[in-house]
């Protein structure tokens, strides 16, 4: 998987949970040096889902978890990075 944004992107972990169901855990991540606002779109079977979500990482966070590249039932999910913006903090 490679996606990357602005210093933002999306990297594969072998989690055991993920591996028992064949596939890998998806994380966000960010190597930036800015608080950046992400909005993500998950895919499922190769179709775009209802799913939008809006993700704020700082500097130094650890990565999100998303989820499994499969599913308990063995489908396919995906995750694409819709946009990414430094954002400021209040």
């Amino acid at each position: 998987m490679d996606s990357n944004v602005a210093g933002v992107g999306l990297i594969e972990d072998e989690s055991s949970e993920c591996l028992a169901n064949d596939g890998k855990l998806i994380l966000l991540k960010s190597d930036a040096t800015e608080a950046m606002e992400v909005w993500l779109d998950r895919w499922f079977m190769d179709v775009q889902t209802a799913d939008h979500t809006k993700h704020i990482i700082q500097p130094g966070d650890e990565p999100i978890a998303l989820g499994c590249s499969q599913t308990r039932d063995k489908e396919k999910q995906y995750w694409t990075i819709a946009s990414a913006r430094p954002v400021a903090l209040q």
